[in-house]
């Protein structure tokens, strides 16, 4: 069914347990969709992958005798081609093979012993080399396992229950590798891939300016080739398009026959062919084996957005711009505007790039390559020449003459294109700039989209007050929000000065959604200028149904709120860990959803990581399509999360009801994942279990994503395998290592699912490790989807592409799937939604347990009752303070 449990979002344990979606919303309430529900419910209990480190250990082979023997030429032989049979086994490349071979252990057992049984969790991948096994099922013989045989291989992958018992009959010997030896070893051996490989990626001139996201991408495009002795990998005069860095081995490079000099492990050759598809020099050939690291000027383009040398040039920019005192103060889109428009410049030796007698202010220049000489002083490049004229009120003009030395590169642009693509005076875009930070931290003005927020920034204005002047007065009607520009401001309240607020503070930010009186009277301490916004300016900017959800999600978000002010009102749902509790506010009625989890369950499954990991999470996720952490608690007992309460259906749910979706609909729920996945990845945090059953459809028919025990945050890559089979890509599935693009993997599936009414690989298979083999077969079907533009098909391909590189997320929202998709209106939730789940009211449920004053402590002691499970498991203890955060 689902992927975590439904009380604390971390990886069930058993397949019985509910999980969290399910107990987050009420049943549906029409008859149709109680009927989906009957029908979908096989569907939804479809095995999720485990974690290994929170399952008992079991010992599989407990009976034989295991040791380090060394093996024979012929032992490696029959591994080698045992692994060849196995999908998950067969694409880990040479080295990878290598080291499982060498850390498989020898098993010598006797007849009619167990190896593995039935329902315990996988442990060991074996490979009989001497005797016989039978494999039973139920008791049941359904196979005899013969030498050169391997076996439970997906015990490699997770530790889900065996589906068979494999008993020998004779005397046996195996060779057996256990999972947490596999994952370390080819973990380890990825890690050191990624280290040398990035040393040589940061050895090569060219590739220093990238930033470290580049490097990224272009390691991740690298690929790998071996060349024979004597076999020449580029040849003289031939055109060529790539660079190779020599990983082992040596080569020779020759001009007209000649040996210029000998090239072994690290150093590279071609990098200019990177920059233009240039003739070849010289002759490289292999003296011996040789393993070299490729990357294709194609390649670049695809990963980077443009060829090398355009990305060069636009990071010299970025550098450029960091280090100017003016530039420095725009925003990132601001700067990506400016550098898109720039015009790049080539000057020869001695020509003249800035004349005498220009006037300053009007134009900007950046040296991108080789230098400027002004008299006897040099220009390095990197420098922006005229960026501090553009804010000086004089007139003055360019006193010397600046000429290239060298063939010499500029990136310029006017001071008029500037004002035009930040629309407005350069003045008035530094003074708004300087007022974003600060209003980035206004809950009223958080959640407004990108376009709408910047035309609130557009309408504040400036107003001086002096010394002693009254800005408001108590109880006097607020329709203006301050920010403090300059000086010093007092709140008095009643007579006396209850706070004073100095440069960067705000008050007043309620009155331009709420019609309230003033609660105190502001005056100026010192002279003070301030940013204003009047209230009438606010909403003619943003509509009603904007401001309702504003106004929604500002009570929501009540950092006052404490334990004792929460009634219980239902049970929501058990899981492995604890417990969800319907909850309101005793006195306001808004409703929460409480997660519970003791801090015995935390000791015992050793989760106090996972409990930290998924607050940190949580607090740095605030969207309208993100279930909202609202706050923390801890006592004795217990830690708590107090959650945004999603009233609703989940997606799984709504798709079976609505069948396939047209490309509108499909569009729309695709697009709403889209900004979800955006969000997350800019932040660095991968899902890693997208899939309908963890996404909400909310009463407004909007998308809602749930259960956060499987993300993380992240950085490089990661190895760890979690997910759900079916959505899971096919780099998590072999262990090879993984970043937030294995998310954009699952999007493809479920889009995939959204038009074709099925799954794209394996929607009749049950069992994990054939599920793995159609993901790694990767025979992409289209059926219903060839009735659709072909833009779905492409969207699709690319985002299924076994190649994680091909499936990016910078341009997703360009494509012409969405061309009927007003971005800022579908976060508004202004865009009419496919469907909107019937949900009953549960005011009555709030009254009813206002009236029998349950109290909430009581409450969730008599409904927690501590399973047997966890009662057998061993505590550890906790470290000092693991909680303070809670």
């Amino acid at each position: 069914m689902g992927s975590t449990c439904s009380a604390c979002g971390y990886p069930p344990q058993n397949e019985n347990i509910e999980k969290i979606s399910e107990n987050l919303k009420p049943e549906p309430q029409s008859e149709d969709c109680k009927t989906t529900q009957k029908k979908s419910r096989k569907r939804k209990n479809k095995k999720h992958v485990l974690r290994s480190h929170l399952a008992d250990k079991f010992v599989e082979a407990s009976s034989a005798v295991i040791s380090n023997k060394k093996k024979s030429e012929s032992d490696i032989k029959m591994i080698e081609a045992a692994l060849s049979t196995h999908c998950i086994l067969k694409n880990i490349d040479n080295d990878g093979k290598t080291i499982i071979i060498d850390e498989m252990k020898h098993y010598s057992i006797g007849a009619k012993e167990i190896i593995f049984e039935q329902g315990n969790p996988a442990e060991c991948f074996f490979v009989l080399v001497v005797g016989k096994l039978e494999v039973l099922v139920n008791d049941n013989r359904v196979n005899i396992i013969k030498p050169g045989t391997g076996f439970g291989e997906l015990a490699l992958i997770d530790n889900c229950a065996r589906s068979a018992t494999v008993r020998t009959i004779d005397k046996s010997v195996l060779w057996g590798l256990d999972r947490k030896t596999f994952k370390k070893s080819i973990e380890v051996l990825n890690a050191s891939n990624y280290s040398e490989n990035r040393r040589f990626l940061d050895s090569v001139p060219l590739f220093q300016i990238l930033t470290r996201k580049q490097k990224e991408l272009i390691m991740t495009a690298m690929t790998y080739q071996l060349w024979a002795a004597g076999e020449k990998i580029i040849k003289e005069g031939d055109t060529g398009d790539s660079l190779f860095i020599i990983k082992d081995g040596q080569v020779s490079c020759t001009q007209k026959g000649i040996e210029i000099r000998q090239l072994t492990k690290g150093n590279f050759f071609g990098e200019q062919a990177l920059l233009n598809n240039c003739v070849r020099t010289a002759t490289i050939t292999a003296l011996t084996d040789t393993k070299v690291i490729s990357i294709g000027s194609t390649t670049i383009v695809k990963v980077l957005g443009g060829n090398l040398e355009q990305v060069l040039y636009k990071n010299t920019i970025v550098m450029s711009f960091e280090k100017s005192s003016v530039f420095r103060s725009l925003t990132e889109e601001q700067l990506k505007k400016i550098i898109e428009h720039m015009k790049i410049m080539q000057y020869q030796d001695g020509e003249t790039v800035i004349c005498q007698g220009l006037p300053m202010g009007k134009h900007i220049w950046v040296v991108l390559k080789h230098k400027l000489r002004q008299d006897t002083i040099l220009i390095e490049p990197f420098t922006c020449i005229g960026d501090e004229q553009l804010l000086m009120k004089d007139s003055l003009t360019f006193k010397q003459s600046y000429l290239a030395e060298g063939v010499v590169v500029t990136a310029e642009i006017s001071k008029e294109q500037i004002e035009e693509i930040l629309g407005g005076k350069i003045e008035l875009v530094f003074n708004q700039n300087d007022m974003l930070p600060i209003l980035r931290k206004v809950s009223v003005l958080r959640y407004l989209s990108k376009s709408k927020f910047q035309s609130v920034v557009r309408a504040f204005r400036i107003i001086k007050f002096n010394v002693n002047e009254v800005i408001f007065c108590q109880n006097d009607q607020g329709d203006k929000f301050y920010i403090i520009k300059s000086g010093k401001v007092d709140i008095i309240k009643d007579g006396t000065v209850v706070r004073s607020i100095n440069i960067h503070d705000y008050f007043g930010e309620r009155s331009i959604l709420f019609n309230d009186t003033r609660s105190a009277s502001a005056v100026a301490n010192t002279e003070v200028v301030c940013w204003v916004l009047d209230r009438s300016d606010f909403l003619r900017i943003v509509d009603e149904n904007i401001r309702k959800q504003l106004i929604s999600r500002i009570e929501l978000q009540d950092d006052s709120i404490v334990l004792s002010d929460l009634l219980p009102v239902k049970l929501l749902g058990k899981g492995m860990f604890g417990c969800v509790y319907l909850t309101a506010h005793k006195e306001k009625e808004t409703q929460y959803a409480l997660k519970t989890v003791t801090r015995q369950k935390i000791s015992s499954f050793d989760i106090f990581d996972n409990v930290i990991l998924e607050r940190k999470i949580l607090l740095q996720l605030d969207h309208c399509m993100i279930v909202k952490l609202i706050k923390t608690f801890k006592d004795n007992l217990r830690i708590y999360f107090l959650m945004e309460y999603v009233r609703g259906m989940d997606l799984f749910d709504v798709l079976t009801f609505l069948g396939k979706l047209s490309q509108k609909n499909g569009a729309f729920y695709i697009a709403c994942l889209v900004l979800i996945i955006e969000n997350l990845h800019e932040r660095e945090i991968v899902y890693r279990d997208l899939k309908p059953e963890n996404v909400m459809v909310d009463e407004e028919g909007y998308l809602k994503l749930i259960d956060f025990g499987t993300a993380k945050f992240l950085t490089g890559k990661t190895y760890t395998t979690v997910g759900t089979p079916h959505y899971m890509a096919p780099e998590v599935i072999t262990g090879s290592g993984y970043t937030q693009t294995a998310d954009l993997w699952s999007l493809g599936v479920m889009a995939y699912e959204f038009f074709e009414g099925v799954l794209p690989f394996g929607e009749n298979e049950e069992e994990p490790y054939k599920i793995y083999e159609k993901v790694l077969e990767h025979k992409l079907v289209f059926k219903k989807i060839l009735e659709l533009k072909t833009c779905v098909k492409n969207f699709i391909f690319q985002l299924l592409s076994l190649n994680p590189i091909n499936r990016t997320d910078g341009d997703m929202k360009t494509n012409t799937l969405f061309e009927d998709i007003n971005w800022d209106r579908l976060l508004a939730k202004e865009t009419p939604s496919p469907y909107k789940p019937k949900v009953n009211s549960i005011q009555n449920d709030v009254v009813r347990a206002k009236k029998l004053r349950k109290n909430l402590q009581e409450f969730i002691s008599r409904e927690e009752i501590l399973d047997n499970q966890s009662s057998r498991r061993c505590f550890k203890p906790a470290s000092a303070n693991w909680d303070e955060e809670f």
